[in-house]
């Protein structure tokens, strides 16, 4: 392929290598430590992330200065991460931790904005559409994932998850999930007014989704397939 051909091609299906790079960044981590014994950074995740996520802002007049921006924010990302993994002072490490889950939630709000706009102005529902709008249900999760992140780094009793273990992240990010979802197990729970009052705004964005931005993509597809 040319390089003006193959770029086309990856800006036409930037809605489905994003969901390629969401599904990477949420399971490739215990797939290849289950199968592989090979433990994969989160600083390498975040790549893996960014770089499926470019091809979303491609359409946008400032593409050229808004990649420059995610490369400039992958940079900065790992030089906190890092200094919070190696640091042997827990006050320090908590503030570290807290800036880098806030650094996250503005870049993964960033994306899921003009993922939501690209959507929004499709004229026409293809396969690529809905697999973008998949990718924007994943994506209020994650932030939300980022949010309880943060605020239980910052109050330890926001969940009952605790971020500092092993499986801390992961207990978090399923507990986003299944809060998103409204499925709500039980395992896990919020164990403060702050922690239920962003658990019941989870649930209630997660439910708009679905009736509002699948009404809407519904509707387009209506509109360009009219019955016969």
């Amino acid at each position: 392929m040319e390089k003006s051909t193959l770029y086309n091609w990856l800006l036409d299906h930037r809605h489905p290598i994003f969901l390629v790079g969401l599904l990477l960044f949420f399971i490739l981590p215990e797939l290849l430590e289950k199968v592989f014994s090979v433990t994969l950074q989160f600083p390498l995740l975040i790549t893996i992330l960014i770089v499926t996520s470019i091809f979303l802002i491609q359409t946008s007049p400032r593409a050229r200065f808004l990649t420059y921006g995610l490369v400039v924010t992958l940079l900065v990302f790992i030089f906190i991460w890092n200094n919070y993994k190696e640091s042997n002072d827990l006050e320090r490490a908590a503030h570290l931790g807290r800036a880098a889950y806030i650094f996250l939630f503005i870049y993964f709000s960033f994306i899921t904005f003009f993922l939501f706009k690209d959507l929004l102005r499709s004229k026409k529902v293809t396969a690529s559409v809905i697999i973008g709008a998949f990718a924007g249900y994943f994506m209020i999760g994650v932030i939300t994932f980022f949010v309880f992140a943060s605020l239980d780094n910052a109050y330890p009793d926001t969940i009952s998850v605790d971020m500092t273990s092993e499986n801390g992240i992961e207990d978090a990010f399923y507990y986003s999930f299944i809060t998103l979802t409204t499925i709500g197990y039980g395992d896990f729970a919020p164990t403060s007014a702050l922690g239920q009052k962003i658990a019941i705004l989870e649930g209630l964005i997660g439910q708009f989704y679905l009736a509002i931005v699948m009404a809407i993509l519904v509707g387009k597809f209506l509109s360009h397939n009219p019955e016969d």
